[in-house]
């Protein structure tokens, strides 16, 4: 199949395990000839910056809570949903919130309390919002919201068939946006769950991955 777009992750797809971005896969990017779609949880404003330096034009910040397309912005998700969940989580576990300040949909704490229990805790108190780890962070988003609705939006503004998009990523959090790409790459270090709808997975992790998946896709006139 041809590629017409390809909306890929930052953290742990086009970077190391230490968020550095990889050489290898900044190398990749100037072999991609389609639009670049930007697809990640972290706040918009470092989105918008990551995505001008690394020559995309669109964008999906915060798990799919914000969407840019070109210097247009579009909000998605209601923020104070996600501070509801957060005060509930703050009484019943020892949870710690990270970069709240820059954040305009969803929220993030540090990994390392009890997800599972949090989760069915959020569950009983009936806040619609989801716990989602991506391996970096733990996001507070509201349901129905992640990359897969935005990248629905992202394609439908660009005109294009999100059947058309290359989908590249690690995490659970990619997983929406990959069941409505045509096709679907992960990197080595990749969740199980990534793994196993991915069309293709890269021999090495992080950007290193990355940069193989563009390969492969080269190599077989996909872009």
């Amino acid at each position: 199949m041809r590629i017409k777009a390809i909306a890929v992750d930052i953290d742990g797809t086009l970077t190391d395990d230490l968020r550095r971005l990889s050489p290898a896969a900044l190398q990749s990017l100037e072999r991609v000839q389609v639009p670049l779609v930007i697809a990640t949880g972290n706040t918009h404003c470092f989105t918008r910056a990551a995505t001008i330096m690394l020559g995309a034009s669109h964008s999906i910040a915060e798990n799919g809570g914000v969407i840019s397309i070109d210097d247009h912005m579009e909000i998605i998700a209601d923020r104070r949903t996600c501070d509801e969940a957060y005060a509930q989580l703050a009484e019943a576990f020892s949870v710690e919130l990270l970069d709240a300040r820059y954040r305009l949909t969803d929220l993030v704490l540090r990994r390392g309390f009890d997800l599972k229990a949090a989760s069915a805790f959020i569950e009983r108190m009936g806040i619609p919002v989801d716990l989602v780890d991506t391996g970096f962070a733990v996001h507070i988003k509201n349901k129905g919201v992640s990359k897969g609705t935005a990248l629905l939006r992202v394609a439908a503004r660009m005109g294009l068939d999100p059947r058309a998009f290359a989908a590249v990523g690690d995490s659970l959090s990619d997983i929406p946006m990959m069941e409505e790409a045509g096709f679907v790459a992960a990197v080595a270090n990749a969740v199980p769950q990534v793994k196993e709808i991915a069309d293709y997975v890269s021999p090495s992790p992080y950007g290193e991955g990355f940069a193989e998946v563009v390969e492969y896709m080269a190599s077989r006139g996909m872009i």
